[in-house]
């Protein structure tokens, strides 16, 4: 009969510890793959979100109309800074619908501030009485907003706009935030810009 040749405990331990940290450093490498990939997916849901805004806000802007009353007030830029001087500029104006979201009413009262939670776009129908503003998102990562005016016949851009019952020829909004300028401003001629 011949001898049977087992493994020695020696043997058994080395494998068990082999095996060990190859299956630490697979864990290892697929958690860093699953980190990474839900990092991704979470910076590419905020860059399409902040794309959609912008586009939005573009079409708003594109969209703004000029009072259609004497009196009533179409476009109110307060020029504002925060406790340590930087631009927080708050604009609200009119503008038609017709693009989603702001689909549903003739038109709208569409505001860009800076609150706790950055710089939020909000838009409510015009002459609905009770009428909450709706969300309509935010600029990731922005913390302030510097807008710029230019008047009809001018190339100066203006910080302050006191006719308040027309929209101005065109509009620039620069994003920040503590570490400087959030993506490219938002610039738009507006097509009704200077009309009384």
């Amino acid at each position: 009969m011949t001898p049977r040749r087992g493994f020695t405990l020696l043997e058994i331990l080395v494998s068990i510890v082999v095996t060990s940290v190859v299956a630490l450093l697979v864990y290892g490498v697929a958690d860093a793959a699953f980190t990474t990939r839900a990092r991704l997916d979470e910076r590419r849901l905020a860059l399409q979100t902040e794309r959609a805004v912008r586009l939005i806000l573009h079409e708003a802007l594109r969209n703004a109309r000029p009072a259609l009353r004497a009196g009533d007030q179409a476009f109110v830029l307060e020029d504002v800074r925060d406790a340590r001087g930087r631009p927080a500029d708050r604009v609200t104006f009119v503008a038609t619908g017709g693009f989603p979201p702001l689909t549903d009413e003739s038109q709208w009262v569409v505001r860009v501030e800076v609150t706790a939670d950055g710089v939020v776009l909000s838009a409510r129908p015009l002459g609905v009485r009770g009428a909450r503003p709706r969300a309509l998102g935010r600029i990731e990562g922005a913390t302030g907003v510097d807008v710029r005016v230019r008047q009809h016949g001018s190339v100066d851009w203006l910080g302050t706009w006191t006719f308040v019952s027309i929209v101005p020829a065109a509009v620039e909004m620069t994003f920040t935030s503590d570490s400087g300028i959030v993506g490219v401003p938002v610039r738009v001629a507006l097509p009704l810009g200077g009309v009384e």
